[in-house]
């Protein structure tokens, strides 16, 4: 790629027509604002994870918490990503097909992981749910094939050299060996350190067993709607009415028919649960490895989105200044 001198590139702004120069400008400075808004994202999310302390499961108070521990499936089948057919609990893949000599990529498929899966710490288990999680994953991988669905990942595909001969021109290499398509996944994969930032609640259980004055109330509602059964059962003095003392003894035998069935039936086993803060904009994170390293990525992030943003701005400010001091 050719390199512009100082000189040049003034030359280029001074010499560009209004149009094409007021457009570039134009984009120049949302790149520099999005830039800038995306930093503010990072540094939000990067201090709310230095302040919020690391709840245990067994411990944790219901509402937006941290937890961290290991990533592990749920009950039940197994996951497995789509397209390198390895075990994991989460995933994001993109399947692309070469439509041309041109090295043009086409999008044939891609999805997100749905599935459920828990953290376990040393206290216990928490179910997760990774929708509208900032996901950071454990592996990102990208390779080759011939087939549309691999069904296995190329060996090479996770090594330092490969990646960044796919970052300078592999895709023209492979294509040429007549491996049309090319396989993008991300994982997070069993048995890995997870840290994870959302909204903690527990469902079933004694914590939200049936409201039990909620019950009793429905079950005096329907004995009054019956009114033989409220005189037969309850009338002590038979004068043909309830008065209060006789209410409250109907009031008394409803209590414990409640809890008496409750009693029987038992409270349903409780499942803890991270997921998205409903109505909130407070961020849900969900990322391999341990809190220190999720600060270290979003402050990275928060660093490199700032300083992407302020040489846009310079540039900017740099190209009206010496396109205004050419035109007077």
């Amino acid at each position: 790629m050719p390199q512009l001198s100082a000189n040049e590139l003034g030359s280029l702004v001074v010499n560009a027509s209004p149009p094409a120069f007021w457009l570039s400008m134009a984009g120049a400075t949302a790149l520099a604002a999005i830039c800038a808004v995306l930093a503010f994202r990072f540094l939000r999310r990067w201090r709310l994870i230095e302040d919020t302390p690391t709840s245990l499961i067994r411990s944790a108070h219901q509402g937006y918490l941290e937890l961290q521990g290991k990533a592990v499936w749920m009950d039940g089948d197994p996951i497995y990503a789509p397209l390198s057919a390895r075990a994991c609990v989460w995933y994001r893949y993109k399947l692309e097909e070469l439509v041309d000599s041109r090295d043009d990529w086409a999008l044939v498929e891609q999805g997100t992981s749905e599935h459920l899966f828990y953290i376990e710490d040393a206290t216990g288990k928490c179910a997760v749910d990774p929708d509208g999680a900032a996901v950071t994953p454990t592996h990102r991988d990208r390779w080759y094939g011939t087939s549309r669905h691999p069904g296995c990942l190329d060996p090479d595909a996770s090594r330092w050299w490969a990646r960044l001969l796919g970052a300078v021109g592999a895709n023209f290499r492979y294509a040429h060996h007549g491996q049309s398509y090319r396989y993008s996944e991300q994982r997070i994969e069993c048995n890995t350190t997870v840290y994870a930032l959302g909204e903690f609640n527990t469902h079933g259980g004694a914590a939200v067993r049936v409201d039990f004055q909620g019950a009793v109330g429905d079950r005096l509602r329907a004995w009054k709607r019956d009114r033989h059964f409220m005189l037969r059962e309850f009338d002590a003095n038979k004068d043909g009415d309830i008065d209060p003392a006789e209410w409250e003894a109907a009031r008394a035998r409803a209590a414990r028919e409640v809890e008496r069935e409750q009693d029987a039936h038992g409270s349903p086993p409780a499942v803890d649960l991270l997921s998205r803060p409903r109505g909130s904009r407070r961020p849900y994170v969900i990322a391999s490895g341990t809190e220190d390293q999720a600060i270290a990525y979003s402050r990275k992030r928060t660093v490199l989105l700032f300083l992407a943003g302020a040489v846009v701005f310079c540039l900017v400010i740099w190209s009206m200044t010496l396109r205004l001091t050419a035109e007077h």
